[in-house]
This record gives structure tokens, C-alpha cells and sequence, in this order.
């Protein structure tokens, strides 16, 4: 059938197309079987039996060689072996050997020079300000009060005498002993002598053990402010820093010769005032004694702000010799560094807790077991080095390198508390009747963990005394020490004034060894100790002190004579119109009478929104003996302001939300008492001061003192 309008190449391939490729793969076909019959056959020499006869002769060929005669021309290109040792130069050539890659992989570690370590300054400076009454030792004064109390005794027993005598006559004109009853030289409790001077006094109902340092009468009590300098010492760091660095180097690491070992530290403050920069001074170390500050006699070798092991030896020979004793630590020995850490100073009427370390190391009974990580000395250990005495120029110049922990743990070494008989043996306090230590008392057997208050824990206490120098140097760390506690007490703060705080490490130079010769170190180690010895009038420096200073603490306010805890908040009552929520602040303050007794007085106060914890009222305080006086028109002054208050909503009978109070202090600081972090000192407060007995019923339950109180402080608060 013709195609309509096809015509053409068009035309002619729609016709015949198939055809056309048929055609194509036939002669494809007929080329491809011409070419194989066209392929090339193999050379004559390359035939197999050509190859075969080839092979022959070649074997036989090496069968029968031999070594050419010398004396032929075949000789010239035989080289003959020569030993080693024969050459001139052993050496092996090293372009021969060059690394095909670029890559030279090292297979042992080359060992260096000794470099000098990153050295860490301490950490998170914090600051706690404080007040209150410490006690010293004044034997002039002691003999005076002894002697006044033989007089007052005298008398007492004289006019006893005279109303015995007096009541007998009246007992036999009666004609028999009659009924009992107070009579003017009695008080209204019979165990408790008649004093006019002191008509309120009542004997204390419970047992109690001594808050802060024991009074036995004849110290001098001093009124004082402080501020707790404390801040984190990373040793754990800086011991990997100095394993890094020494283990590769010539020597290698050595615990006995290279542990960081501290010198102590230079500490500065600076007051805080609106609109002005602030102006950093070194704070000179004083052991709290008013004397001592007003009359600018610091620790010697502290004048700049350093603080170091003479420093420290100072105070501690002044503590033995003025303090009335040394209270004990409230962190565990193992954090403690004879060169960082303040002791603490002979509080009354009270004990240091949470203010006197730092949040991220933990008090005494909060602390895990530690266990100690042992580390096995390198042969061969060099000893440290004797550098020459320190100056009060040169505090660091310490006569050893040896800083450790407390040596005999926190109650142990010289200048404990005086007395014959009393808590923890020799050194305690006498105990008056009913088990209640003379002057300032606590329940005995209930510690008072982390509270503002808390020492060490309940139970009988023994007050420790100082330690008698530095320890050995560390070797080890126990596992799960991370830090050692930096503290510092500044006693020349001001009430009322706001400062901060910043340090400085000084650390034994671990490449100032005298035993290590100058070949080990490295270049820049070298240039760094001649620099110091040319600066230092051509001594060596056997310390290093870290330029840079820490960040600046937060700013802490000094309070006054006063602080105050929450007892509970009474929420607003929705039904009644302007209504406002009230606090309950139990508010303490303290104070010296005329005759230089201490006076901690402490008093329940309601107060809203705005008011003031300052009043005058009467207030009871613990006396020097086993009873509870009584001090008419009590100053209260603590400066400190109730701002608001949330909390003490009714959740089930009995039972309320714990309450929060918002404090302003005086130098303008914004505090939060918590109910439940101040339940403690609350309750023991009412304790002491209770007039049930033991084991009776009332406010503290079926328990007595020690239980929980009824209505409040059970589950839930």
C-alpha cells in the first residue's frame, strides 16, 4: 500500500527499513569470520621444544660457574666484603633512609627537659560576715573576779548561816520542824541559793552541753566583728598539671619531690561604696584581741596580706597564749592545709557552721568516708630541699617546704581548754549540777548539723587545741578530695560596712630543688630563675606566686550585735480586711554587763512587713553557772529589716507549709531565713529555756527536750 505523502530517503526507509538492517548485521557477520582466520602464528624460537633446549642450557650454565680469576677483566665487577669495623665512619648515612611519606611516626616518646607547670589560683572566693562576743585569757582580771567571788561567797555563806540559825530558833519555839516554806534566804526553788542581786535567777531544767567555748570565769570577753573569707584550692587539678608536665620529662614524676605543696596565699579587700571604684589593700592577720587591732600589731611577716607558715605559727602561739580555747574544725582534717586554713576563733555562746567553709566542702558530718589513694615512691626519691629562714620581708621564705593536714586531726597539739576535769578529759570544762556545763548550754548529745550554730557533731565534745606546726608534705590524695579549704578570718571590718574579697596562691617552686642539677631543665625555666634571682638581690626564690588574683567575692555586709532566725509565718486571713502576714523571729543579740560577763539573749518577736528587729525589752540569758537570769531593758540591736514573707498555709491538722522571710541587713544585704534551715537553733532555744522538766509533757511533747515540739515540726514542715 503506498504511504500518503511519503517520498523520498523518508519513503524509502518506512518501506524497506528491515531489510535495510538485516543486511547491515549480515556483512558484520561475514568481516568478523574473515578476521579470524587471519591471526598470527608464534615465531620458530618461541616453539616449545625451542624453549625447552633454552631452559637446558641455562642450568646447566649456572651449575658450572665459578669465580673469575683475578687476573681477569670479569674480576673488576666483583665487590669484595669488608667488615664494619673496618670504615672509618660507622655512622649510617641518612639519605639513604629518607620516609617515603612525610610522616615520621614516633615510636618511643622523646624525653625533655623539665618545663615549669600551670599553676592554679584558688577558686569561688566566698565571704560570711559575722559578729559577736570572743573570750580571752587575762590572768589580771582572772584574779580579781577570784577574788570578788570570795568575798561574795563569804558573805553568802555568812548570812545562810545567820538564817539557819534563825529558822532553827523559830522551828523549835514552834515545837517541831513545822510546815516548809520559802523563807527570805531561800528561792522559790530549793536547790538554788537566795541572791539579791540576782532575784529572777532560776536554775536550768534540762541538760544541756556548752555552746562555743566554756567559760570558767576571769576570761575577758571582747565584742567583735568578722568577716570568713573562704574560697576553694583545686589541688587535685594542679596534681594532674604536675604529672603532666614531669612524667615525660628527666626525672620523671616523683610524689615525694614533686606534690603541690602550698605556701600559703595574699589576700586583699576592698570596701564597697556607691559611685567609687574599688580600691584593693592587703589585709594584715590579727588574733582578734581588740588591742591587737586598734593598736596595729598584726601577726608579723602579714603586714603585705600574706599569709604563710610563719604567719600561721604566729597566730597560733598567740591563740595558746590569749584564747580560751580552740573550738573544734567543722570540716574534715583531710581538707584542712596548716598554710590555707584560718583556725577558728574562741566564739561564745555560740558555734561556727555552714560560715565557716565553703559551700562546695562539705561540714564534718556531712563528709563521706574518704579513702586514701596510695602512691608508690620512685627509687631513688630526692628529699626536699632546706631553704633559708623567712623574714618579715619574705613571709614565703619558709624554713621547710612541708604544708599538710591538721597533724593529729582537728582536737589534737597544745592549748586546749583549761580546767582539771571535763568534757573529753584534761583541758575540758568542770561540770556544774545537773550535768550543765557552766556558762552557755546546748542539749548534750544533739549536734546541730549544718545549722548556722553547728560544730562538730552531738555528744560530748572535747575542745581541741592548735596544732603543733606544719605537717609532712602529701604524697597521696583521698579519693574524692578535690579541694582544700582556703579561710581566712579579717577581725578589722566595721558593722554596718559592705567589702570584697580577692587571693592569691603562693606554691613551692617544684623546680627550685637545690638537688636537681641545671642540665634537667628546660631553656625557659632557666631564664625565669635567673630573672628572679637578679630581682631578688641575688638570692634564689624557692616559691612561686600566681600574678594573676581571683575574681572578687560577692559582697558581704558586717552585721551588728544581732541576728535573727525564723520560728514560723502567719499567712494574712483572707476574711479580714487589710490584714497582713506576720513572722515569728526568734532575735538574738549580745552584749557585756559591768562586770564583763557575756550576755547572748535571745527573745520571740513578731514583726510585719517594714518593721526592724531593734528592741528593748526584758530578756532571760544563760548565766555564769547552772541557771537561766534575767536582763531588764535588754538592748536588742540587730539592724536587721523584715522586707516579706511567704509561707505558713494550713496543708492538714497540725500541719502548715514551712515559711520564708526576706531580711534586709544593715549594711543593705538581702538575706532568706528559711523555717526548716532554722528549726534547729528554734528548738533548742525552747529547750534550754524551758521551765518543764524533763520527760514532762507541754511544748515539746511526750518526749521532753528533744523531741519534736507538738503542732509544728512533724512530717511535711
Amino acid at each position: 500500500m503506498a504511504l500518503k505523502g511519503a517520498g523520498g530517503i523518508k519513503g524509502l526507509f518506512l518501506l524497506h527499513g528491515e531489510k535495510i538492517a538485516i543486511a547491515i548485521v549480515g556483512l558484520i557477520a561475514l568481516f568478523l569470520i574473515y578476521k579470524t582466520t587471519s591471526l598470527p602464528h608464534l615465531d620458530d624460537k618461541y616453539q616449545a621444544s625451542k624453549l625447552r633446549d633454552v631452559i637446558s642450557q641455562t642450568s646447566s650454565a649456572v651449575q658450572q660457574a665459578t669465580w673469575p680469576d683475578p687476573t681477569s677483566e670479569q674480576a673488576a665487577e666483583v665487590r669484595v666484603h669488608k667488615p664494619v669495623t673496618a670504615k672509618a665512619d660507622a655512622n649510617v648515612p641518612p639519605d639513604g633512609y629518607k620516609p617515603v611519606n612525610q610522616f615520621d611516626i614516633t615510636v618511643v616518646a622523646p624525653t625533655v627537659l623539665r618545663p615549669d607547670p600551670v599553676m592554679l589560683n584558688a577558686v569561688d572566693v566566698r565571704a560570711a560576715g559575722g559578729s559577736g562576743l570572743l573570750a580571752f585569757l587575762d590572768e589580771a582580771s582572772r584574779k580579781r573576779r577570784d577574788l570578788a567571788l570570795a568575798k561574795e561567797a563569804e558573805a553568802l555563806a555568812k548570812k545562810q548561816a545567820d538564817e539557819a540559825a534563825k529558822q532553827a530558833k523559830e522551828s523549835s519555839a514552834a515545837g517541831g520542824p513545822g510546815g516548809r516554806r520559802n523563807r527570805p534566804g531561800e528561792s522559790e526553788f530549793s536547790n538554788m541559793p537566795y541572791d539579791p542581786d540576782h532575784p529572777k535567777r532560776r536554775p536550768i531544767v534540762g541538760t544541756a552541753q556548752a555552746f562555743g567555748i566554756p567559760l570558767q570565769g576571769g576570761e575577758r570577753i571582747e565584742r567583735a566583728s568578722w568577716a570568713i573569707v573562704t574560697a576553694k584550692v583545686p589541688i587535685r587539678e594542679q596534681l594532674k598539671l604536675y604529672q603532666d608536665a614531669f612524667e615525660k620529662a628527666k626525672l620523671g614524676f616523683d610524689p615525694q619531690r614533686d606534690f603541690p605543696a602550698y605556701r600559703g596565699y595574699i589576700i586583699q579587700r576592698s570596701e564597697v561604696i556607691r559611685g567609687k571604684d574599688l580600691d584593693w589593700k592587703p589585709v594584715a592577720t590579727y588574733d582578734g584581741q581588740r588591742a591587737s587591732i586598734t593598736g596595729n600589731k598584726p601577726i608579723s611577716g602579714s603586714r603585705g596580706g600574706g599569709v604563710s607558715q610563719q604567719v600561721m605559727e604566729g597566730l597560733y602561739a598567740a591563740a595558746t597564749a590569749s584564747w580560751a580555747g580552740m573550738l573544734p574544725d567543722v570540716i574534715d582534717p583531710r581538707f584542712f592545709d596548716y598554710n590555707l586554713t584560718f583556725p577558728l576563733p574562741p566564739l561564745v555562746g555560740r558555734d561556727f557552721g555552714k560560715e565557716g567553709t565553703h559551700p562546695d566542702i562539705p561540714l564534718i558530718q556531712d563528709t563521706p568516708p574518704l579513702e586514701q589513694e596510695l602512691t608508690t615512691p620512685l627509687p631513688g626519691t630526692v628529699p626536699p630541699q632546706q631553704q633559708p629562714p623567712a623574714s618579715d620581708e619574705n613571709t614565703f621564705a619558709s624554713a621547710t617546704t612541708a604544708q599538710g593536714a591538721y597533724p593529729g586531726g582537728p582536737m589534737g597539739g597544745p592549748g586546749g581548754m583549761r580546767g582539771e576535769m571535763g568534757m573529753g578529759g584534761p583541758g575540758g570544762r568542770p561540770m556544774g549540777p545537773g550535768g550543765m556545763m557552766m556558762g552557755m548550754g546546748r542539749p548534750m548529745g544533739m549536734g546541730m548539723p549544718g545549722g548556722p550554730e553547728s560544730g562538730m557533731m552531738g555528744g560530748a565534745r572535747n575542745m581541741g587545741g592548735a596544732p603543733s606546726g606544719a605537717g609532712t608534705q602529701r604524697t597521696s590524695l583521698p579519693k574524692g578530695l578535690d579541694y582544700l579549704l582556703l579561710r581566712f578570718v579579717d577581725f578589722t571590718v566595721e558593722p554596718g560596712k559592705k567589702y570584697k574579697y580577692r587571693v592569691t596562691l603562693v606554691l613551692t617552686d617544684p623546680n627550685a630543688n637545690q638537688m636537681l642539677p641545671d642540665g634537667v631543665f628546660a631553656s625557659e625555666v632557666l631564664d625565669r630563675r635567673s630573672k628572679e634571682k637578679a630581682a631578688n638581690k641575688g638570692k634564689r626564690l624557692d616559691f612561686r606566686k600566681i600574678e594573676k588574683w581571683s575574681d572578687p567575692s560577692p559582697t558581704v555586709g558586717i552585721p551588728l550585735s544581732g541576728d535573727v532566725r525564723l520560728v514560723d509565718v502567719k499567712p494574712f486571713a483572707p476574711e479580714r480586711i487589710n490584714d497582713e502576714p506576720v513572722a515569728k523571729l526568734l532575735v538574738q543579740s549580745f552584749d557585756i554587763d559591768e562586770k564583763g560577763n557575756a550576755i547572748q539573749a535571745a527573745n520571740e518577736k513578731e514583726l510585719r512587713r517594714g518593721f526592724v528587729a531593734n528592741m528593748t525589752e526584758d530578756a532571760e540569758y544563760l548565766g555564769d553557772g547552772p541557771w537561766i537570769d534575767t536582763r531588764e531593758d535588754f538592748k536588742f540591736i540587730t539592724g536587721m529589716a523584715v522586707l516579706d514573707m511567704d509561707g505558713g498555709n494550713k496543708l492538714a491538722k497540725d500541719y502548715t507549709s514551712p515559711g520564708r522571710v526576706l531580711i534586709m541587713g544593715p549594711s543593705g544585704e538581702f538575706y532568706i531565713r528559711n523555717e526548716l534551715d532554722d528549726k534547729q537553733a528554734v528548738v533548742y532555744h525552747k529547750i534550754i529555756f524551758s521551765k518543764e522538766p524533763r520527760g514532762g509533757g507541754g511544748e515539746f511533747g511526750p518526749g521532753g527536750p528533744g523531741g519534736p515540739p507538738r503542732g509544728r515540726g512533724g512530717p511535711g514542715r
